[in-house]
């Protein structure tokens, strides 16, 4: 085999290995998507408020709405789902 041809095939095998994108049924507002987005960016749910403008029962209802949308239990697997999905 080829050098090319090694390295095609590495390339092959790394694509083949990677997450495949996930579908969401449910869209999320664009408040959510910017919510999302923050806490990609590393931002607590605390800063999110300040950065958003809104008190902090409006993020826990984001919260709230984003994890049954994507149906996830954790900040981490809402990211993580969100960006499979390309919704951020």
């Amino acid at each position: 085999m080829t050098k090319d041809a090694e390295i095609a095939a590495k390339v092959v095998r790394l694509i083949s290995q990677l997450p495949k994108r996930v579908a969401v049924k449910e869209h999320l507002t664009p408040q959510e998507t910017n919510f999302l987005k923050l806490l990609a960016g590393g931002h607590s749910y605390a800063s999110s408020v300040d950065q958003l403008g809104v008190s902090v029962n409006t993020v826990r209802n984001y919260v709230r709405s984003i994890y049954d949308k994507l149906h996830v239990h954790s900040k981490s697997e809402a990211v993580s789902k969100a960006m499979r999905a390309g919704l951020i």
